[in-house]
């Protein structure tokens, strides 16, 4: 790609090639990008992340499950919170957007398409909550019910079920590269998606693994070092800004070593099962 079409984060790679995704140098990209740009990428998102922050940890600390209000309230918050912070990270690592004040926040039509989005995603992972959520998940204990209560039908509907849920994933995962095209505006192209990760889903799948992977590490090991409650959800918090950074960034490099550059989807608007 020329100079001209790169972001903050420096490109891999010198030429597009849309048909396997390199999961070692885009981690590389994604975690060299996050740290050198990481006061950038803050200073973009202070506010918004602060609020992100406050709210998540209200929903670990009060016992909203005795306030249902409450609890709907604070997870819709940090829901609308976390898009505008996602949108401003890709708009950043994708076009190199910066807004003009840092201390906005903005919610508008690219942020409820990003929400828009993320909700479709969200449909595809029912099946596999139904058929292997955990057990404190109410629909997934019903639907355990059903199945041991059917009998014979109860194998075949869980059988379905596990299938179902394999598809959904496998769908999910391939689609992720939607929620950085909504975020520099670029049109609602599945089938092109669905072209452009033939044979990665493995490698999305690893990529989004292994950029998480150290977080999951560093909160246990804060976890089981004996710090009180408070300071370890303060420091893992903390520690999560940067890993959401590196979670963005993945899912932005992806799309443009798969996808192509900004307005690779706008070109192809002339077919029919372009949104």
């Amino acid at each position: 790609m020329s100079d001209q079409q790169r972001g903050p984060f420096s490109d891999m790679h010198d030429e597009f090639n849309p048909k396997k995704l390199d999961v070692l140098a885009a981690l590389r990209e994604a975690y060299g990008g996050a740290w050198n740009n990481l006061s950038e990428m803050l200073r973009l998102i202070w506010l918004p992340g602060s609020l992100y922050l406050a709210f998540s940890l209200v929903g670990s600390f009060l016992p909203l499950e005795n306030n249902l209000l409450l609890g709907v309230l604070v997870e819709l918050a940090t829901f609308f919170l976390w898009a505008i912070v996602s949108v401003a990270w890709y708009r950043f690592i994708l076009v190199g957007a910066k807004p003009d004040r840092a201390y906005q926040i903005n919610f508008g039509r690219r942020e409820a398409r990003f929400l828009f989005v993320c909700l479709g995603l969200v449909m595809l992972a029912v099946p596999s909550l139904l058929f292997g959520g955990p057990p404190e998940f109410p629909p997934a204990e019903y639907m355990r019910g059903v199945i041991a209560s059917a009998g014979a039908a109860g194998s075949l509907i869980g059988f379905f079920g596990i299938m179902l849920s394999f598809v959904g994933i496998y769908f999910l995962v391939r689609l992720l590269l939607l929620l950085p095209a909504v975020a520099i505006d670029e049109p609602l192209n599945v089938r092109m998606v669905l072209e452009r990760t033939r044979g990665n889903f493995w490698r999305i799948t690893a990529l989004s693994v292994l950029a998480s992977l150290p977080l999951l590490v560093i909160v246990t090991i804060v976890f089981a070092a004996g710090l009180p409650v408070f300071l370890a959800m303060i420091f893992s918090s903390l520690v999560s800004i940067f890993f959401a950074i590196v979670n963005v960034a993945v899912l932005a490099i992806a799309f443009r070593e798969l996808i192509g550059p900004p307005g690779a989807m706008a070109a192809d608007l002339d077919r029919q099962d372009t949104i």
